[in-house]
């Protein structure tokens, strides 16, 4: 199943300062999940852009994608901090895999946001990066207006004027 993100590996509601790898890309944050390795904003602008460049544009989705990724988190962790990563396994909590239901940060985020949650027949139907996407979204205290263009480009026409898919600020 494909996601939502461009070529470039970007959501086209992400902004400049991801897109020019200031702040960590959604697709970064999931394929940091999937290796199972914890990398701070701090520490993220002290890694090269050339190297974070390889990061966005390397594949993480096989098995054997994953644990490539994984080894090369370790290698330039390694070069740049001299100090192993910080690991971050899962442990079989990965809320946004759960196809059977919405994650409670989803259903609290559209709750705040006076965003109509859709069927989750529409939430199983995203990608695992779309998912993990709307999951992180939706926990941040920050991405208000991110968690909405993403709610309207994976349900909805970006332009549409569908009042599930709008604040409502009457």
């Amino acid at each position: 199943m494909r996601s939502a993100f461009t070529q470039a590996g970007f959501y086209p509601f992400e902004g400049p300062s991801t897109t020019d790898l200031s702040l960590i890309p959604l697709s970064i944050r999931y394929k940091l999940d999937r290796a199972e390795i914890k990398l701070h904003l701090a520490q993220w602008q002290q890694i090269s852009l050339d190297d974070r460049q390889r990061l966005l544009d390397t594949r993480c989705g096989s098995a054997t994608e994953v644990a490539g990724y994984r080894a090369l988190l370790i290698e330039i962790i390694e070069r740049y901090f001299s100090a192993p990563p910080t690991s971050h396994p899962l442990s079989n909590d990965a809320p946004w895999a759960d196809r059977s239901r919405w994650p409670q940060v989803v259903i609290d985020q559209c709750g705040k946001q006076s965003i109509t949650l859709r069927p989750v027949e529409q939430w199983q139907g995203l990608s695992d990066m779309d998912r993990h996407a709307l999951f992180v979204l939706g926990r941040s205290k920050h991405a208000h207006d991110e968690f909405i263009a993403a709610m309207r480009l994976f349900f909805g026409d970006e332009k549409s004027d569908d009042p599930g898919l709008r604040r409502d600020n009457a």
